[in-house]
């Protein structure tokens, strides 16, 4: 048998005796490797109505590396070590553009695209974005650099108004996916939710693993037999190459359990549409969305918890029931209202909505998304009155060392978000001087140093 002085897969095969058959694998290979979730991967998650009320319950915690969480933050402090809080941040598009109305409210479609509005409307409910948003540009960057997973995954909780958050380009929304059944089929092809909850595994899925695992089953055996007949030398590159199929073979694994083997379980006959199932259900899609990331199914997601007024979203799992319409603002005891008392009740909510971030950082921890990822966190406001100046971001994770975790920032004053989305586009490998008006500046040095 010849010796294989330089070693390489197609030189091994052909002096293996193997034949062409064989070499298709190779390409297999590469392509199955190729697909392994080690690429950052960017979550947003965004919700109007304000971080925090206006009571002395709650506070952004000040600039440093040794803050104090309020107790409405309380969940978030065992993930002090990975967040990067911003405080000072001013949604300017409102103020130098076109809107129906200057509040917060009006910021919601502008949030992810940092352009002033294409046309006001009649209301922050048929407001007209005036460009792309991040996810859609980041996502579309991804598939021109060679990227085949979808290139966005856009999720929403309860969604009722036809105000959007995301933006294909100036006029061109993206609706949200709503019902968390029909995104985990969509996402996850391979597994298929089971009629008494968790999931079976998709028939022709299954079929085509199993042919693949066939052939590599046949291939490895060759390789074992041919293994016997050659030097010390060559046996080493013969086990080198059997150690790269069998890590092919867990990845098939891994294609048909997404996440590292532990597709999300999602709880069966949800009214995911109600109010009622308002908490459920965003657990259903957090859960969704960090699956989805770590399978590499997507390398963005935005999930959006509510619209951009939640007039007639009700928290019934936080106690609260539906009391009537005493005005134009939705039901007295929705999250609007409540977020107009800023009180008590609106800390309620937002420990809530902080529970539900530090639920997510979690998830991605475990999933180790954290550190290869990042999760952006966006409101449309600071308190519940509609202010849009001095607005709090967050931000989760490192994307591979490109953020500096661990600190408490105040922004400079009239700081714009598009230096927050311009960064979060570099850090998941889509470079990008300027994004929206470019007037506002580029990517924010303060989120690296």
């Amino acid at each position: 048998m010849p010796k294989i002085d330089r070693f390489s897969r197609r030189t091994l095969l052909r002096a293996l005796g193997l034949g062409p058959a064989v070499l298709p694998l190779l390409s297999v290979e590469r392509e199955a490797h190729g697909q392994v979730p080690a690429a950052k991967a960017g979550l947003i998650l965004a919700w109007s109505n304000g971080w925090l009320s206006q009571s002395l319950a709650t506070g952004w915690p000040a600039p440093g590396t040794n803050w104090t969480f309020k107790p409405f933050q309380a969940s978030l402090e065992p993930h002090k070590a990975d967040l990067l809080l911003l405080d000072n941040m001013n949604y300017r598009f409102i103020r130098d553009g076109v809107a129906p109305e200057n509040t917060g409210h009006a910021c919601f479609p502008g949030m992810l695209t940092g352009q002033l509005y294409k046309s006001a409307g009649s209301s922050t409910a048929n407001i007209v974005a005036g460009g792309p948003s991040i996810d859609q540009h980041i996502g579309s960057g991804l598939v021109k650099a060679g990227y085949q997973g979808l290139p966005s995954l856009n999720l929403g909780v309860f969604v009722k108004s036809t105000g959007r958050l995301s933006w294909r380009a100036a006029g061109d929304p993206v609706i949200p996916a709503t019902d968390p059944y029909k995104v985990f089929t969509q996402v996850f092809g391979a597994s298929m939710p089971a009629p008494g909850g968790g999931t079976t595994p998709d028939p022709a899925a299954a079929r085509k693993r199993a042919i693949k695992k066939s052939v590599l089953d046949h291939v490895i055996t060759d390789l074992a037999r041919f293994s016997s007949r050659v030097g010390t030398e060559d046996k080493a590159a013969i086990q080198a190459h059997l150690e790269s199929i069998r890590s092919l073979e867990t990845e098939l694994d891994r294609q048909v359990t997404p996440g590292g083997g532990k597709p999300p379980v999602l709880e069966p006959g949800v009214e995911t549409g109600s109010t009622n199932a308002f908490e459920t259900t965003t657990k259903m899609m957090i859960d969704i969305s960090v699956a989805a990331l770590a399978a590499d199914a997507t390398r963005m997601v935005v999930l959006q918890l509510g619209d951009q007024g939640d007039a007639n979203l009700i928290l019934t799992k936080l106690g609260f029931k539906a009391a009537g319409k005493g005005d134009n603002t939705g039901d007295d005891n929705g999250y609007h209202n409540i977020a107009h008392a800023n009180g008590a009740d609106k800390d309620k909510c937002d420990t809530w909505f902080q529970e539900q971030l530090a639920y997510t950082i979690a998830s991605m921890k475990t999933a180790g998304l954290l550190d290869r990822g990042v999760l952006l966190a966006m409101n449309s406001m600071r308190h519940g009155m509609h202010e849009f100046n001095n607005v709090p971001a967050l931000i989760a994770g490192n994307a591979g060392g490109y953020f500096k975790t661990g600190r408490s920032i105040k922004l400079p004053n009239n700081t714009a978000p598009n230096g927050i989305l311009i960064a979060l586009a570099n850090a998941l490998g889509v470079p990008t001087q300027t994004f929206g008006r470019a007037e506002y500046g580029g990517e924010l040095a303060e989120l690296r140093s």
